[in-house]
């Protein structure tokens, strides 16, 4: 079961997303049905720790072994996705893969595991041109700031 729980017009949501990153490259992913991006990932189980979900994720959406490394970023979220007050924690963590995924000349591309989902591999310079979320996320890559960090992050009012 997926740590997610809805109240009415609220969502909590537990999720760890990984940074993958080949020779300048970052690769992204959104929904189809989307626009946003985000870093590859999923919500946590019940019971699961999230560099054991990561693993499973990139296993799930990639069909790839992924090393989960150090730990970068905590970001405390909140914010309204279709017209739901969404409480997210995302942990991210640095990942390695024994097999490299090819680069796809930077088009977009999907695989067989996760037909639902677009991914990208795209230069780090460029992600000012994508709507990656959460931005300090974004920020933080666009930066080359790979340190372990704390974040809270709000769009709504009196959180």
């Amino acid at each position: 079961m997926d740590v997610v729980f809805h109240v009415e017009h609220e969502v909590f949501n537990y999720h760890a997303a990984g940074v993958l990153i080949n020779n300048g490259y970052v690769l992204i992913h959104r929904s189809k049905r989307e626009t946003h991006w985000s870093l590859p990932g999923g919500r946590v189980k019940l019971g699961e720790d999230a560099k054991s979900s990561l693993r499973r994720e990139i296993m799930e959406e990639l069909a790839l072994e992924a090393e989960v490394k150090e730990h970068l970023w905590t970001v405390e979220n909140f914010f309204t996705y279709n017209q739901k007050k969404i409480h997210e924690i995302g942990i991210y963590f640095k990942v390695d893969t024994h097999q490299l995924l090819p680069l796809h000349n930077g088009e977009e591309f999907t695989v067989e595991e996760a037909e639902r989902l677009v991914f990208k591999w795209v230069p780090l310079e460029d992600l000012k041109d994508y709507e990656l979320n959460p931005a300090v996320v974004k920020n933080k890559l666009m930066s080359g700031s790979l340190e372990s960090d704390y974040f809270f992050v709000s769009d709504l009012q009196n959180v």
